[in-house]
């Protein structure tokens, strides 16, 4: 699949744009989306260049392109046990979890990038329509977590990602904080790896997150040990 978008909400036809949708309608029913953007399920393997699963954070068919609040629970959940090549993908303003690898094995993300919901963390996930739901291999929210995870990655074997950019640039809708360099408390987890999985990664850049890396829950790389510029980058992270 080459240069194709999975594209919910923010045009005409679609019932999700700004007259239904305006950010400032947090727990609207009727600006469900979607339940899952993207599956690739345990049989399945294939080759994703230019390939983006947003969820419309403004409306395509006004000038000034006004923010929207829709929702979608679940971005691209990889079961997949591969080959799968994911090169200059994007997984953006799901609510749980924009990319979620369980199970997964030999995958290659080249340039992934993820942005969390702008309105977020009021309410934190799984809020304010979704139930963490185990047989779809979402996260668990004990509370703690203030937004979606960027990166999930469970149970999965031989994942290479590289070149990632994985941002918080809002918090309650409000930019002006997060963006800033000193400013890397907008939300606190946002890249999850267990120990039982096999991850590299290189160059992972992340902003406005206290924790860029948790490794088995527990943070194993701090963003405020690596700040450069406007974001905040690590060069290389291995779990073994």
């Amino acid at each position: 699949m080459w240069d194709s978008y999975v594209r919910l909400g923010g045009t005409a036809g679609s019932e999700l744009q700004l007259a239904q949708c305006p950010k400032t309608a947090v727990g609207n029913r009727a600006c469900f989306a979607a339940f899952l953007g993207f599956h690739l399920t345990p049989q399945s393997n294939g080759y994703f260049e230019g390939t983006w699963i947003w969820l419309a954070d403004h409306d395509f068919e006004t000038l000034n392109g006004n923010q929207t609040t829709i929702y979608s629970a679940r971005g691209l959940l990889s079961e997949s046990q591969g080959p799968v090549w994911l090169i200059g993908t994007g997984s953006e303003h799901h609510i749980m979890v924009n990319y979620n690898l369980a199970g997964a094995s030999d995958h290659y993300l080249a340039v992934p990038q993820t942005e969390s919901p702008y309105f977020q963390p009021t309410p934190p996930p799984p809020g304010p329509l979704y139930t963490s739901l185990p047989q779809w291999k979402d996260p668990p929210f004990d509370g703690n977590q203030t937004a979606a995870w960027g990166m999930h990655i469970t149970d999965s074997q031989d994942i290479l990602v590289y070149g990632a950019g994985i941002y918080s640039f809002f918090i309650n809708y409000n930019a002006s904080v997060c963006i800033q360099p000193d400013q890397i408390n907008c939300q606190s987890d946002i890249v999850s790896i267990d120990t039982n999985s096999s991850v590299s990664i290189y160059s992972l850049a992340t902003v406005g997150t206290v924790n860029q890396v948790t490794l088995g829950n527990k943070p194993v790389v701090r963003a405020v040990d690596n700040r450069n510029g406007f974001a905040q980058t690590v060069t290389v992270w291995t779990s073994s």
